[in-house]
């Protein structure tokens, strides 16, 4: 039996990353590199610093092609691949320029990119998730919120309650999770009916409904998707920005409002559902719901950790108006970062049962974390923190301009956007943005474009990957449900890109330029 297709696509990338690795090793380093060096460090070409921070130039540009197709043909598994600028850096000896000055891409100066504080944020988030889930107090929400009315017997408003749902829980928790805890739901809706999987427009649009909601959910905060806290990371980094909680849903739930009734509309008109009433359906609700029993202690504790830890960040910025002096520079270190682990570590400390001497979350139920993600995190930093002292991320950009000349922020921000959406249909969205945050931001900077609007579009835009089983994992969990084709996806997710398109556009224009301020277009 012959190989797969997924299977040579992995080996042809895997070699093919090794060869590009070591043919840019071995060619001699470009006069351009050394050029960059000698400007940014002030010497003579020739002097042994400079020829050293041009090494590091051409060593992170080996590294970025190697990561690309790796992460791309997904080689190795994508966390391991993150793993290669903490080898490869202090291994090879690169060296960047900070402050006029040789910096040195050490075990220490690598590493500390595995440890950014963002990465802290999305742990607490993932601890919190993974609370919720153990005490069902998701479900319950999710459930509670689907046996309102008359809802639970309408095909066309179960989907978009299913829907409207899923967003607002993936805007705090992992889109997988998200993803995997509303399958067995609309599952159970879909068998209740009878439906045929193939061939049901109900199940298609249910299906497809939990996929895209999942991750248009994920756009509305920080937390909410790992794009959303590479590009918080890799601003903050570059000392271009600083974008707070509360500043990116000032923008992020607008634009999780708009996309998710468009989804839905998209749905019920490429897939009509064939059934008008869903009998018992509310029933079948209410017994999920009656199974989980009434609400525990347990489930009342992780609601108000929850509720404290979303005031904390919601009003965090605010603090140095409405509190005196001494306690707000007192919090002035107490970010969101710190928040998010302190809403974790209660959960560790607080009890369930003081006689058993059990808490809300123990050490085991870490392993629901999705340290994978947190590992890329580091991998993607990393790299962008080699590109960017390296001078790579503006050769790059530099080289970009000179190709497509100077257009306006508003031409650059709609460029990057489709660019960067059919860029995450086939490869990982987190890896994407990785990838392009360092180059975008260069490319902004170099023409004297907004660095914040083009950096968070890229950022959104990461989101949108519709089209494609692989583009994101809830697009891959519905799949392997059975209702879908590839041409189903496809069909719902083009015209969904489009409308994602627009509505990112619109949402940074509006909200986070015309009413906020947060970006300059």
């Amino acid at each position: 039996m012959g190989e797969s297709l997924e299977l040579k696509s992995r080996k042809i990338g895997f070699a093919l990353g090794l060869v590009l690795f070591v043919i840019i090793m071995i060619l001699p380093v470009p006069g351009v590199f050394i050029q960059m060096a000698a400007d940014s460090l002030k010497m003579n070409a020739s002097s042994p610093q400079v020829m050293e921070a041009a090494f590091g130039t051409k060593t992170v540009l080996a590294t970025l092609a190697i990561m690309i197709c790796w992460w791309i043909t997904e080689a190795l598994p994508i966390p391991v691949t993150a793993l290669l600028p903490g080898v490869i850096f202090p291994l090879f000896h690169v060296t960047g320029v900070f402050g006029g000055k040789i910096y040195n891409f050490d075990a220490k100066n690598t590493f500390i990119n595995y440890a950014n504080p963002v990465i802290f944020l999305f742990l607490g988030g993932f601890l919190i998730a993974a609370a919720l889930h153990k005490w069902n107090l998701d479900r319950r929400l999710t459930l509670y919120i689907l046996t309102r009315g008359n809802l639970a017997n309408k095909p066309k408003l179960v989907v978009l309650g299913i829907m409207s749902v899923s967003a607002f829980i993936s805007m705090w928790i992992s889109n997988t999770a998200t993803a995997a805890m509303f399958l067995p739901l609309g599952l159970g809706i879909l068998g209740l009916v009878g439906l045929e999987a193939g061939s049901s427009n109900m199940g298609k649009a249910l299906m497809l409904g939990i996929a895209y909601s999942a991750s248009i959910g994920g756009i509305g905060t920080v937390i909410g998707t790992p794009p959303n806290g590479i590009c918080l990371s890799v601003l903050s980094a570059s000392g271009y920005a600083k974008i707070s909680f509360v500043d990116w849903m000032k923008f992020g739930v607008p634009c999780v409002m708009i996309m998710t009734p468009l989804a839905w509309l998209i749905l019920m008109k490429i897939f009509p559902p064939e059934i008008k009433t869903i009998k018992g359906g509310k029933e079948l609700l209410l017994k999920f719901k009656a199974e989980l029993g009434p609400v525990s202690k347990e489930e009342k504790i992780i609601s108000g950790v929850f509720l404290l830890a979303v005031f904390l960040w919601i009003s965090s910025p605010f603090w140095p108006y409405i509190l005196p002096s001494w306690l707000s520079d007192r919090l002035s270190w107490f970010d969101e970062y710190v928040i998010a682990l302190f809403a974790a570590f209660l959960l560790f400390i607080i009890p369930s049962d003081v006689k058993k001497h059990t808490f809300i979350l123990d050490w085991k139920d870490s392993q629901s974390v999705e340290w994978g993600v947190l590992l890329l995190f580091g991998g993607g930093i990393a790299l962008s923190d080699g590109m960017f002292r390296t001078g790579l991320a503006g050769y790059l950009a530099s080289s970009f301009i000179s190709f497509a000349g100077m257009p306006s922020t508003l031409l650059m921000l709609i460029f990057m956007v489709v660019m960067i959406d059919f860029l995450s249909e086939v490869t990982s969205n987190t890896a994407v943005a990785s990838m392009m945050l360092p180059v975008v931001i260069s490319i902004a900077r170099n023409m004297g474009n907004d660095v914040v609007a083009l950096a968070v579009g890229a950022a959104l835009a990461a989101s949108l990957g519709f089209m494609l089983p692989v583009a994101t994992p809830p697009n891959a969990i519905v799949y392997g449900s059975g209702y879908l084709k590839v041409r189903d996806m496809i069909k719902a997710g083009f015209m969904l890109d489009i409308a994602g398109w627009l509505a990112v556009l619109v949402t940074l224009y509006v909200f986070a330029y015309q009413i906020f301020g947060v970006i300059r277009l």
